[in-house]
């Protein structure tokens, strides 16, 4: 995979979160008949978003030869 590719497979992954913030992640529905019959629909997993964006980031990196390091907040 391509920088290109990988950049440009972050930025779906960052347009599908800003839809799941702004619309939320499920949702449920109700039947129209009124028969009592309810469905949950969930749209994507966040948690995984995240997670596969941060993989992809760290792969980017990589081939950048960019280096992150988190340091700790000091007081």
């Amino acid at each position: 995979m391509t920088a290109a590719e990988i950049r440009a497979e972050i930025a779906e992954i960052n347009a599908a979160l800003a839809h799941i913030r702004k619309g939320g992640q499920s949702y449920m529905i109700n039947s129209a008949a009124g028969a009592g019959t309810m469905r949950t629909v969930t749209m994507a997993n966040y948690n995984q978003l995240v997670a596969h964006r941060d993989q992809l980031q760290a792969q980017l990196d990589s081939l950048n030869g960019t280096r992150a390091f988190r340091v700790g907040a000091g007081w």
